[in-house]
């Protein structure tokens, strides 16, 4: 339900004024393809960087099913290796909706889900991020106003479906759910940070950012983002800075957490990049290695420094125009690992020379979660298959 409210309006950032590129580079990226058949590695990039090699396909192997089908749940890498999988919904269609309250456990040493505590409130599409302590902050999302069961799309209750600003706390030690202060504003499609001092940055779009301090259970409400420029990225940057990349092509924003303030800073796409993207769907954005930022929106791949303050286009990944709500994960060498969108292909990028592997996998998967485990392989679980249905099918990614 999410993705109709947000459709036509977020984009994600471009870099600051005043960056190049190369004259040669240009987007080509295919607006063909489907579903079952990836492009091959040669194809996949149109970049500023050449590929220097082609590389072996992507592999793809399954692993236990989720004890339930789930679409838009969180999903949270705990301390001792196991991942949380919280909330979610099966949308039925638009006007019939079940959200859902309950969690399970996926254990990557026998590769099965398992159920734990429930949630005190029915939600998809919440924030969820790992505190210091160990435990899991879930807050927002949406569901119900009256029970579980959504049946309408009016602002006529019993039925409707809300944004929330209940919260609550996963304590891994005993399984269990308990209620914690709520924020400021109800909101779902927002962030999720952990900063340096152990509290939580919450900020999403049309809204005010909240920092949630783990040792009283309250919500602070930070100052005030911009309502263009806010949105659905969050990167936390060294020094204590969090970008934060939506809605805008001209701006976004950067908190301090020393100052608990957002400030807006310019932004313009470089010379060469496409001045429209296909879809107008929010991204991602992955804090590289070497300090750089990567966004990744709809198959666009643009790299901003934060010293400088520039950026890089860096060409496109094809088939063009099917990332929407794909996931990019960066994994432990230092690649980012592309999936989901409208179609099940998959590719691997590596930012420092442009090689790319595509592959398949095993089933599609849309607004699905990925999660990097400590082994170093990737959870990829839930979401939505080719027929627009829920699926609890899981499996893994192994570099």
């Amino acid at each position: 339900m999410w993705l109709a409210g947000i459709l036509a309006a977020l984009i994600v950032a471009g870099c600051s004024t005043g960056a190049t590129a190369s004259p040669s580079v240009a987007a080509t990226a295919s607006t063909t393809g489907t579903a079952s058949v990836p492009a091959s590695p040669s194809e996949v990039l149109s970049a500023s960087k050449s590929p220097t090699a082609t590389l072996a396909p992507l592999t793809f192997v399954p692993t236990g099913s989720m004890q339930t089908a789930r679409d838009g749940a969180t999903a949270t890498l705990l301390k001792n290796g196991k991942v949380l999988i919280a909330g979610g919904e099966d949308a039925h269609t638009a006007l019939d909706v079940d959200f859902f309250a309950s969690a399970e456990l996926y254990d990557p040493t026998s590769g099965k889900f398992t159920k734990t505590g429930s949630m005190s409130a029915a939600r998809a599409q919440a924030m969820a991020v790992l505190l210091a302590d160990g435990r899991v902050l879930i807050a927002g999302g949406e569901g119900c106003e009256d029970g579980r069961h959504c049946t309408d799309v009016t602002n006529t209750p019993p039925g409707n479906y809300v944004p929330l600003a209940s919260a609550e706390i996963y304590d891994p030690a005993t399984g269990k759910f308990a209620r914690t202060g709520s924020m400021t504003e109800p909101g779902q499609g927002r962030t999720a940070t952990l900063l340096a001092d152990g509290n939580a940055l919450i900020a999403g779009f049309h809204s005010n950012g909240d920092v949630y301090d783990p040792t009283t259970g309250v919500f602070a409400a930070t100052s005030k983002e911009d309502g263009n420029a806010g949105g659905g990225t969050a990167t936390l940057l060294p020094g204590g800075k969090v970008l934060v990349t939506g809605a805008s092509v001209t701006e976004a924003q950067v908190f301090d957490e020393t100052s608990r303030k957002f400030s807006t800073i310019s932004i313009a796409l470089p010379a060469g990049a496409p001045k429209t993207y296909p879809d107008q769907i929010i991204g991602s954005a992955t804090l590289l290695p070497d300090g750089r930022v990567l966004f990744f929106e709809n198959g666009y791949l643009e790299t901003y420094d934060p010293a400088s303050g520039t950026c890089t286009y860096d060409g496109s990944v094809s088939p063009g125009g099917d990332w929407i709500a794909a996931t990019a994960t960066l994994l432990k060498d230092g690649k980012v690992l592309f999936l989901g969108g409208t179609i099940n292909t998959a590719v691997l990028y590596d930012p420092t020379n442009g090689n790319t592997r595509a592959g398949s996998t095993k089933v599609a998967h849309f607004d699905q979660t990925a999660t990097l485990l400590q082994d170093g392989s990737v959870l990829i679980a839930g979401g939505q298959d080719a027929d627009d249905n829920p699926t609890a099918s899981a499996e893994l990614f192994k570099p």
